[in-house]
């Protein structure tokens, strides 16, 4: 193969962690990848990765009578466009769809990297945004934070995600997004134009509990099941009140339900992804379920909907 495409590098990783790095360094036109790495719950943070890059791809099974990933993923179905090989295929196989993907029309990237379109006066917004999610957050993060101006509301954020991709989501959104990205430390003070991630780490993320407002890390044992907790961050928002906009966007399970409701309570403006644009509808349907969101909206809509109510 290397010899029809004079100049061709081939790089090889052994593990996810290790295929990421790779791949955000070297920006890959195409990658096999063994389909055992399409099942792991971490896989959505390449795929991320591989949408942003423009980076077309192949899962590769064992054998025929493998079970490919994307019966059992509800990531690899939607948008994800991949063939499915394996490893029995020949080699005349491989090249085909090798010379398929790479041949293809490429996105233009033009608009990839910061945006410098959208700017607006930190005065016109007077609130904070909170957003928590889980399977299927990465890509929907990408979604509605490319939507936000440069002087954005300061927006923390908790994304359920593997140990030690922590680092490796900030530097995605902070290439695609206008507003800076950075990973939320201890006491940080929570400024306009800045978007504050908590992802892959073992403490949660809350607010201060008196102004000026900074961010608050805090080891302790799982809430609602998760570290860091979507929970967590909302609950320590609750004396802010009529301050905050917050909305869960997709992901199993329930984390965020309970603080988005004592947020409500509290007179916040609270959201929900609606179900047909989230791939797990589960975090959202418990929020919508038991009240706590006052609105449901589609992830199309979520990047203007929370700029509008942080104006209100």
């Amino acid at each position: 193969m290397e010899a029809s495409y004079p100049g061709m590098k081939v790089l090889l990783a052994n593990n996810l962690m290790m295929a990421y790095n790779q791949a955000e360094a070297a920006q890959p036109v195409f990658a096999f990848v063994e389909d055992g790495f399409t099942k792991l719950p971490e896989f959505e943070m390449m795929l991320a990765l591989f949408s942003a890059l423009d980076t077309r791809w192949v899962a590769v099974m064992d054998s025929l009578g493998a079970i490919p990933a994307r019966t059992s993923s509800p990531l690899l179905n939607v948008g994800a466009g991949i063939f499915e090989l394996t490893k029995t295929d020949t080699p005349q196989q491989f090249s085909q769809y090798f010379d398929m993907m790479v041949n293809a029309p490429r996105r233009d990237q033009a608009g990839i990297g910061k945006r410098n379109g959208g700017a607006a006066p930190a005065t016109d917004f007077n609130k904070i945004i909170l957003i928590g999610s889980s399977t299927g957050g990465v890509e929907a993060l990408r979604s509605v934070l490319v939507g936000f101006p440069a002087l954005c509301p300061p927006t923390l954020i908790v994304q359920h995600t593997g140990k030690n991709f922590g680092q490796g989501l900030v530097s995605l959104l902070d290439r695609i997004c206008a507003a800076k990205v950075v990973p939320a430390e201890d006491n940080m003070k929570l400024e306009p134009g800045h978007v504050y991630i908590a992802a892959g780490q073992r403490r949660h993320m809350g607010m201060t509990q008196r102004k000026p407002m900074r961010a608050r890390l805090k080891e302790g044992p799982p809430i609602s099941g998760h570290i860091p907790s979507v929970d967590a961050l909302f609950t320590s928002a609750v004396p802010y009140g009529k301050e905050v906009v917050a909305t869960i966007l997709t992901g199993m399970g329930q984390d965020g339900a309970k603080g988005l409701l004592a947020l409500r309570n509290a007179g916040a403006t609270t959201f929900a992804q609606d179900e047909k644009s989230s791939v797990v509808y589960g975090m959202p349907r418990v929020a919508w379920e038991t009240g706590a969101a006052e609105k449901q909206v589609s992830l199309a809509r979520m990047a203007g909907t929370l700029l509008q109510a942080a104006k209100a």
